[in-house]
């Protein structure tokens, strides 16, 4: 592992050219194709468990109180909060309108991933297959099929706009609007979602892997900020996590070693012993020192900020996320980082190999990436759409309809109050 001070600055002289924005802007838009391909299927999905805790929260206090309230006791997200209900109330209630957003918001991180990989110097192939690898996965279902997890997506495209002002600003761009803009977007990313609170650690190990972290003490102490409050906040403001027979570490490393290829593949139920995780976290482990022996050592920094961000990803959610079982460390919901971090280190690899290979490869990874996306769009507009709505008119008054244990009586008086459809 490099010193910060052997590894030099990586200024963003990696430029864009029509080359790259082709191979990106064509992974992107494969990305995306899903939603057009299973319009029917995601028009079906319907508010669902903790959609309607939120609205039940809000319609039982004031907005400022809501915003402000740890969601379920245990998370706090005020700007994805506020975000949501305008986007509620200016679409009139639809779902779908809130499932476009989810899309909107996709593509724009991955041309803001890809942009930003090329300018940290990563070859246009590489960033590409990067983005198709972070964008295409059928395993980002949920992420991709259920609004409250708009908030990820938000905590991620802050953090990648706020990746972009930092090199912008390691470039000697003049001007304090980079700084300001760098300051809101760290804070943006970590008000938008409780897993953002590695994120401004992450950058600010960035920048003193880069080099620049003496000469920037002001930056890497706004970076770190964020973190610091929010780790703050939750000790103050939320109730202790419950304690399970489960350990921290067991569920870290399962999240750490199975993500992102155990979803890929068609495993129905999460094994019971070691042998999958010594599978996928060997492949894991193989591909990471893989690129970073194929990496020249300008994208170290890059590399190992990536890296980092998986590990303490990792860890926050093996704190926080114990008590809900071992399996969920391979949850759908929890595939975005993960795809995000693997998505270079492949790219890298891929990128070095002849063009005929390369073709190939891209082939057979499309197909990987989407080929469950029909059965699992299938089963979620079944069971997050066709079976809430008929709960909803059928179910009497005084029974639950959905998780959230709310009576079907207080989902009526919800969609009533807010229009939803």
């Amino acid at each position: 592992m490099p010193s910060p001070q052997a590894v030099t600055t990586p200024l963003a002289d990696g430029k864009m050219t029509g080359t790259a924005w082709a191979l990106i802007g064509g992974s992107a838009l494969i990305s995306i194709l899903p939603l057009l391909v299973y319009w029917r299927q995601f028009s079906t999905l319907f508010f669902f468990h903790d959609d309607f805790l939120l609205l039940h929260e809000l319609a039982g206090s004031t907005l400022v109180r809501w915003l402000v309230h740890p969601f379920a006791g245990e998370s706090i997200f005020p700007l994805f909060k506020l975000l949501w209900i305008l986007a509620i109330w200016g679409f009139g209630g639809s779902y779908m309108a809130l499932i476009v957003l989810q899309w909107l918001t996709h593509g724009a991180i991955l041309v803001t991933l890809g942009w930003l990989l090329v300018r940290l110097r990563m070859t246009p192939v590489a960033s590409a297959f990067a983005v198709l690898t972070f964008g295409l996965a059928s395993s980002n279902i949920e992420t991709l099929a259920w609004s409250i997890q708009w908030n990820a997506q938000l905590n991620m495209l802050f953090f990648l706009l706020a990746w972009h002002a930092l090199v912008s600003i390691l470039e000697g761009r003049p001007g304090a609007g980079w700084q300001a803009w760098y300051v809101f977007c760290v804070f943006a990313c970590t008000l938008c979602s409780s897993r953002g609170v590695v994120c401004g650690m992450v950058l600010g190990l960035f920048l003193a892997l880069s080099g620049e972290g003496l000469r920037r003490k002001g930056l890497v102490a706004v970076s770190l900020a964020p973190t610091a409050l929010l780790v703050l906040a939750t000790w103050l403001f939320v109730p202790a996590f419950k304690q399970t027979q489960l350990g921290h570490i067991t569920y870290s490393l399962n999240y750490l070693l199975m993500n992102p290829l155990y979803l890929l593949l068609p495993i129905r139920k999460y094994p019971g012993d070691m042998s999958p995780l010594v599978f996928f976290g060997g492949i894991k482990l193989i591909v990471m020192a893989w690129a970073f022996y194929r990496s020249e050592r300008r994208l170290y920094p890059l590399l190992i900020a990536l890296v980092v961000f998986d590990v303490a990803t990792a860890a926050a959610l093996g704190y926080a996320r114990t008590y809900t079982g071992l399996a969920t460390a391979v949850s759908s919901r929890y595939q975005y980082i993960a795809l995000l971090v693997f998505g270079p280190l492949c790219g890298i690899i891929v990128a070095g190999w002849r063009r005929e290979l390369q073709v190939v490869v891209f082939v057979l990874w499309i197909w990987l990436l989407a080929y469950r996306w029909d059965h699992s769009i299938t089963y979620w507009a079944a069971w997050r759409g066709t079976e809430v709505r008929n709960a909803l008119v059928r179910n009497p008054p005084n029974v639950p309809f959905d998780p959230s244990k709310l009576s079907t009586g207080e989902a009526r008086r919800l969609i009533d109050q807010f229009r939803l459809h």
